[in-house]
């Protein structure tokens, strides 16, 4: 080595040690500045100060103890927001729970992004730990799979010998998400909490699950979803050390606009028409115990009379009080008590068979526990004095042995989760023990949190931000609400006006659309309509499996896709594959479904105005979600366009306007083919990342 290089290899070494050690100390500024981190590890990065300003909020809360209600628009990068103070906080031994809403965002997290934040803190990649933590129905249980090769009905499946080498395979986590192939009777091989012996089972030391438990209580971020999220903090209102996730200081809603729905489901009970059918189906294929035919058939037929009038209620969703007139009441709840009792009888006989047959006892004790709590949510759904919950039904179709079934699921569902939500959630952020973060691209509601706060019961005092995206929405994209449209309304004659509304934009934009809808009816008559009309290929929502949906879209080149609520969020289609959105109407709650009445004639009993504290936040919160699937980058360019003429007409128009992201604005069809004249250029050719558009589009307004 020459001199000369020497020196270099030294002056090297030497900035290195100084931007470790700058690192280590830096200040969140410096770490998201354009000399930070970040920075040396990123190409064309950019400090962006929405990112910034979310971080602090978030270091602010995590430092005092408290809650914190953020909202990041699209390309903020609030993972990284959160992040940075989390595995700082981490390093200092808080714990922090991530829990998010997606399996996508999750992948994110543990393949990228964590990794990535870890590696641009001195000390952190040797002092924090992570782990990502499922349901249990996504692990395989050991001891199920030993007892399934007694199972005809599973052994006999050829997929099941893959199972079992799978499992065998020293690398083999347990995880459906690792396993290469489908396996249809994947339910039978997990284990449900009521037929897992836990440390007493004999193959606990290797159980997957467990595994994954022990590894989660030796790591400072733990990344779960909601919905395991929920059901640890419903385990412990009961008793505090009852949950399944170790003891934490912080957790981080990421997605956190799904919480409401998810803790209602938690906090609740879904009754199906098929659970005890399934039950009894589990019991007649343990061969070592004789249970008499007519017992079984008993309650088969006992179920099938408790569901009947259900299905019969003449709509696909109903309270139960519809469903059961009062003068069969008393005949309803005769059979539900029979119904109730036939399960307790058959409980106590798989009690005594587990005495006599050690070889089954473990999946007979599982039984009837799983019968027991079966035998308790029925009576409750039906006999708990519960004032502040609704019940109701729905019912579907579904295929099974090549014939279609209505299955019917009961409910029993909490009006409002924020008073169970308030000891359970709140309570530490209150005293100052405990960090509590809610963040998504879309919780406000105009300039906001008041929705959100109410329908979670968020205490007051609480650190706010709110912040837009960095993208350039005013040359990027257009709103357009065609002005010439009678307000929506059902019949085959709005259907027709829409759908040729909808062939203009899309045969402009040259495919290449999504249409989101807020019904099936509406959806089904508009695709029927275009078949024909429009010389591109046509994707709907049901057809195929909704990735294989956004693929075949994508591979088109000039698709139009039509979907309802799974494809308002969470899909990401960027560049000139997707140049247009169309909402058929603002995304209003279903006045007329059970938990809606309910939820808007409590806010009523209370003497509040429920369209202004309910319809029209929720409403906002979803039409901003659909709006969010054009602009993804800083070279997406395209079109908006909302079919709901009362944004023009309606006094409530306005207010939808201003909180959505500031395009540009039209309600004239020839301002929206000029737009589109202008941006056609930078779909072809498009410009460098921190670059605006050589030509930016004249700003038009909606006639408001």
């Amino acid at each position: 080595m020459t001199e000369a290089q020497s020196k270099r290899s030294r002056s090297e070494k030497a900035t290195s040690i100084k931007k470790a050690r700058a690192r280590a100390g830096a200040t969140l500024e410096e770490f998201f500045g354009p000399d930070g981190p970040l920075a040396d590890a990123l190409p064309n990065y950019e400090l962006r100060a929405e990112q910034l300003e979310v971080s602090q909020s978030i270091d602010n809360a995590i430092k005092r103890g408290k809650a914190c209600l953020a909202e990041a628009g699209t390309g903020v990068g609030k993972t990284m927001a959160y992040l940075v103070p989390v595995i700082r906080a981490a390093m200092k031994g808080k714990r922090t729970v991530i829990s998010t809403h997606t399996i996508s965002l999750q992948t994110q997290l543990v393949n990228k992004d964590i990794p990535l934040i870890i590696g641009l803190i001195p000390g952190a990649a040797e002092t924090v730990k992570y782990q990502v933590m499922k349901g249990r129905g996504n692990y395989l249980c050991k001891l199920a799979l030993e007892q399934a090769r007694d199972d005809i009905f599973l052994s006999a499946d050829p997929l099941f010998k893959k199972v079992q080498k799978w499992d065998r395979d020293p690398d083999c986590t347990g995880d459906v998400a690792d396993l290469p192939f489908a396996f249809s009777a994947w339910s039978e091989l997990t284990s449900l909490p009521e037929m897992c012996p836990a440390q007493q089972c004999k193959l606990y030391e290797a159980c997957h699950l467990y595994t994954v438990r022990r590894k989660a209580a030796d790591s400072k971020i733990i990344i779960v979803n909601h919905a395991l999220f929920m059901a640890d903090l419903a385990l412990r209102l009961d008793d505090p050390n009852a949950g399944v996730l170790p003891e934490y200081e912080c957790v981080i809603f990421d997605e956190a606009h799904h919480l409401e729905e998810v803790a209602t489901r938690t906090f609740g009970i879904e009754f199906g028409s098929r659970r005890i059918s399934n039950l009894i189906d589990r019991i007649k294929r343990i061969k070592e115990v004789e249970i008499e035919p007519e017992r079984l058939s008993a309650l088969d037929q006992l179920n099938t009379q408790l569901f009947t009038p259900f299905q019969q209620a003449g709509k696909s969703e109903f309270t139960v009080e519809e469903a059961i007139r009062p003068e069969a009441r008393s005949g309803a709840e005769e059979t539900v008590e029979l119904t109730c009792n036939a399960m307790s009888e058959l409980q106590n006989k798989l009690i005594d068979a587990a005495k006599q047959n050690a070889e089954s006892k473990e999946r007979l004790d599982g039984l009837s526990r799983m019968l027991g709590k079966a035998r308790e949510e029925l009576h409750e759904l039906f006999f708990l004095d519960q004032t502040e919950a609704i019940r109701w039904g729905e019912v579907e179709t579904a295929r099974r042995n090549n014939s279609v079934e209505s299955r019917v699921s009961l409910h029993l569902t909490p009006i409002s989760v924020a008073s169970v939500l308030g000891p359970a959630l709140w309570s530490q952020t209150e005293t100052g023990t405990g960090t509590v973060v809610l963040l998504s691209a879309t919780l406000s509601n105009s300039g906001g949190f008041s929705y959100v706060r109410q329908r979670l019961g968020v205490p007051e005092e609480c650190i706010e931000s709110i912040v837009g995206s960095p993208f350039d929405y005013k040359s990027q994209a257009l709103l357009y609400v065609p002005a010439h449209l009678p307000a929506p309304e059902s019949g085959p004659q709005y259907a027709d006006l829409l759908a040729n509304e909808i062939a203009k934009v899309v045969k402009l934009t040259k495919g290449r659309a999504f249409l989101l809808f807020t019904s099936r009816m509406m959806m089904n008559a508009i695709y029927e309509r275009l078949i024909g009309a429009v010389p591109f290929p046509l994707y709907r929502q049901g057809d195929m499996p909704p990735g294989r949906l956004v693929e075949e879209f994508k591979n088109s080149g000039n698709g139009c896709l039509l979907g309802l609520q799974t494809f308002w969020e969470g899909v990401d289609v960027q560049g000139e594959a997707l140049t247009c959105v169309i909402i058929d109407k603002l995304p209003f709650a279903v006045p007329d479904s059970p938990v809606t009445r309910a939820r808007t004639k409590a806010i009523s009993e209370a003497g509040g105005d429920w369209f202004k504290e309910f319809s029209i936040p929720q409403a906002q919160i979803r039409l901003k979600q659909g709006f969010g699937r054009l602009i993804r980058t800083h070279n997406d360019r395209g079109i908006v366009c909302i079919m709901d003429t009362r944004l023009l007409t309606r006094n409530y128009g306005a207010e939808f306007v201003k909180y959505l992201p500031q395009t540009s604005r039209a309600s004239k069809w020839n301002r929206v083919e000029k737009f589109y004249e202008t941006i056609s250029e930078t779909l072809i050719s498009v410009p460098a990342h921190n670059e605006s558009p050589d030509t930016p589009p004249e700003q038009t307004l909606l006639e408001i």
